[in-house]
């Protein structure tokens, strides 16, 4: 604690405005010409994506249902023209049969022919009612809303072109809410306690280990005494804490929107994997560790989106 409020205070007095700012990551990402995601831009086109799912989505399902309706109706007028032509058709026997029966008994008593014409009359009656009741079946008018099955076919291919690009956009707008406040930015002072020596530089350079060939240093190499603190150097969350083989002990510090930093060939560190830290808090010692050093110094990296980028742009040196 005691430690972290003396560092402060130099700061404050080497620089006076380096403590003044809270930047957001986009100011840094500006500096190496790498648009930010715009939260209000991505918001208004998540909004107008999510009302187009939202009514597609309302019209493949009214499609489905007026699909289920209209199969279920197809199947209800199927089932009672088969119960009426049943039902016509027993009529018609019987009809039939009490023709025969009133030609048969024509020197019957009235009273029984009487009987017979009733019943003549009561069947010609519901074959009349029947025969009726299947006109308006068959002769039914058509729905109000007729359902085009080619255009409910190219609906539901809409919604499930569109739902993967709503999820993507929420993504990319969930992101975009992601890039937090850095710390200073424009007037950053150094990763380590001490004010930057460069010692070597972002870029080509003749390999320092081997001297007989060219490489790409992707970081800057600044000149620290073992031991000196090292500072993060924006607010971030700790990723790794660990060792390797050519940077030895090493920290990575995730700030969010793709942005990283990397301090490497320390003596050691004393944050873990999880810990939250503030710019300019002690994350660990400076030294000489690793295969890649021919002494003591801080490996200084940033990586923006998985690729490295001059650290120089932003650090004074």
């Amino acid at each position: 604690m005691y430690r972290k409020l003396s560092l402060i205070l130099l700061l404050t007095l080497l620089l006076p405005s380096a403590l003044a700012s809270a930047e957001d990551a986009s100011v840094l990402l500006q500096k190496y010409n790498i648009s930010s995601i715009d939260p209000v831009e991505e918001g208004k086109k998540l909004e107008l994506l999510e009302e187009e799912y939202s009514t597609l989505s309302y019209q493949v399902n009214t499609n489905t249902m007026l699909e289920a309706a209209m199969e279920l109706r197809s199947e209800q007028k199927k089932m009672a023209l088969i119960r009426i032509d049943s039902e016509i058709y027993e009529l018609s026997n019987e009809l039939s049969k009490l023709e025969t029966l009133m030609n048969e008994s024509q020197q019957r008593d009235v009273p029984y022919l009487l009987e017979l014409d009733t019943l003549y009359r009561t069947a010609i009656g519901e074959m009349e009612s029947k025969q009726q009741e299947r006109t308006a079946w068959t002769e039914q008018k058509k729905e109000v809303t007729v359902l085009n099955h080619e255009e409910a076919k190219q609906d539901r291919t809409k919604l499930q072109t569109l739902s993967p690009k709503l999820e993507k956009q929420k993504k990319k707008y969930e992101s975009a809410l992601g890039c937090p406040v850095l710390g200073d930015v424009n007037a950053f002072y150094s990763p380590l306690e001490i004010s930057v020596q460069l010692t070597s530089p972002y870029g080509e350079r003749l390999d320092p280990v081997t001297r007989d060939v060219i490489t790409f240093h992707h970081g800057m190499d600044m000149r620290a005494p073992e031991g000196t603190q090292v500072l993060a150097a924006f607010n971030g969350v700790v990723e790794e804490a660990a060792s390797g083989e050519e940077l030895g002990n090493y920290v990575i510090v995730n700030h969010g929107c793709g942005i990283k930093t990397l301090y490497g060939h320390l003596e050691s560190y004393q944050v873990s994997a999880g810990d939250k830290v503030e710019q300019y808090d002690s994350i660990a010692r400076s030294g000489n560790t690793g295969s890649r050093t021919t002494g003591p110094h801080l490996h200084f990296g940033v990586y923006i989106n998985g690729k490295s980028v001059n650290p120089g742009v932003f650090v004074p040196h």
